[in-house]
């Protein structure tokens, strides 16, 4: 009996440590050391605040308490929910073209060989009435010898006179139609020789653009000899996307600026809407006319284009105030100097500049963190789930049966 007592003895003792050991814990457990992601931004105890989504606070959320030395060190900054006028801006690129409507092709209106050139490159500054070219036509030359032929039939007064002159104004007309200016038709009537080469002259004041008239070549009706364009106004050929397209009207203005030389922003208006849709880019083209006098705007440059389209006023806040989740969008509203709380908020789509319109979720008024605002999303977000997961069975202390109940059997 002595010797199964001794043996007994070694096993109480260590029952007893056990049981002392699983005290300990559980009171450990009971007594949980306060729970900081970062240094300076801390939560209620859990034993103490069970946290709960209020109204506007969202699910997985908590209000953030985060101390002044804290949110100098990370950058917080606040901005404020104001009403403000609401001006969408959409941006895009496009080129400079010449107005169509102040370019002139010019042709011959009868047929013969280039005698001279006056203007024989490309890019020259003309003026209208400026001479181009002169061109041998034999058909011009006849045409010099009928008027005088009528005008000197005219003077004799020969026949009948209401005959030689209907004949006499169909000659001159038809000099008239060749663009034969009415002085040097004056001109041919006192002297009486006919030209041997009839002038070509600029309809319009502008740049040649384009040359396609050589010394000694023959050219017909059909020829394209010059083009010439006043740049006086240019356009700019845009492009605006479907879903901007509502928003584009004519007579809008729009603002071109250029980033070549000293960075030039000039300001036109919407002359031409494109009613086709590009299938592929889901884009119209948009016609921006731009006045030009200077000359400094030239076809083929390209520019950035501001198109603003005003919708009154409306609650705005700061576009780096929103985290936008892809589920919901979330603002942190300042509740104290050391305290955030997560709010949904239910934004305008549509970015007025800098700025998201509120529909619903904050007030004006409101102060809400525009910098920083990431790292107490991660904040609020951690300490919620970390609270949800103190509440959940099986993650608080075992009871004292369920313990002593896996201690060692004692022999």
């Amino acid at each position: 009996m002595s010797s199964n007592r001794t043996l007994r003895l070694p096993g109480l003792v260590l029952a007893v440590l056990s049981v002392v050991g699983i005290a300990q814990i559980l009171h450990g457990q009971t007594k949980p050391e306060s729970h900081d992601s970062m240094p300076g931004m801390d939560m209620p105890a859990h034993s103490t605040r069970t946290p709960k989504p209020g109204p506007a606070t969202p699910p997985g959320y908590t209000e953030v308490k985060v101390t002044t030395e804290v949110q100098q060190r990370i950058g917080v900054t606040v901005g404020t929910v104001e009403q403000t006028p609401l001006e969408m801006t959409m941006r895009t690129v496009g080129i400079v073209q010449s107005n169509e409507t102040r370019v002139a092709h010019i042709h011959v209106k009868t047929e013969g060989w280039v005698d001279r050139l006056y203007v024989s490159y490309t890019g020259q500054h003309v003026k209208a009435g400026d001479p181009l070219l002169s061109i041998y036509s034999p058909v011009f030359f006849s045409a010099q010898q009928e008027f005088l032929t009528a005008l000197r039939a005219s003077k004799a007064d020969l026949g009948q006179p209401e005959d030689q002159k209907v004949v006499l104004d169909t000659a001159r007309r038809r000099l008239e139609l060749w663009d034969i200016p009415a002085d040097e038709i004056d001109q041919l009537a006192r002297s009486g020789q006919p030209r041997k080469s009839l002038t070509l002259r600029s309809p319009i004041s502008g740049t040649v653009m384009e040359k396609q008239a050589f010394a000694g070549q023959y050219v017909t009706s059909q020829s394209d000899l010059y083009v010439v364009a006043d740049l006086s106004s240019v356009w700019m050929q845009a492009r605006i996307f479907q879903s901007e397209l509502t928003h584009v009207a004519l007579g809008m203005p729009a603002t071109v600026s250029f980033q070549s030389g000293s960075g030039r922003t000039t300001t036109g208006k919407i002359v031409f809407i494109d009613p086709v849709m590009d299938e592929i880019s889901r884009s119209a083209q948009v016609r921006i006319e731009l006045p030009n006098a200077s000359g400094q705007l030239r076809p083929g440059m390209f520019g950035d284009v501001s198109i603003g389209h005003a919708m009154g006023k409306g609650l705005t806040v700061p576009t780096s105030a929103i985290i936008r989740t892809g589920e919901r969008d979330i603002a942190f509203r300042v509740v104290a100097a050391d305290r955030f709380a997560p709010v949904a908020v239910k934004i305008n789509p549509i970015a007025f500049g800098d700025r998201f319109q509120v529909l619903d979720g904050l007030n004006a008024g409101d102060r809400v963190v525009t910098s920083a605002n990431f790292l107490i999303d991660s904040e609020s977000r951690l300490e919620a789930g970390a609270s949800s997961m103190a509440d959940m069975p099986g993650m608080s202390a075992a009871p004292k049966s369920d313990t002593t109940a896996n201690l060692p059997a004692q022999p």
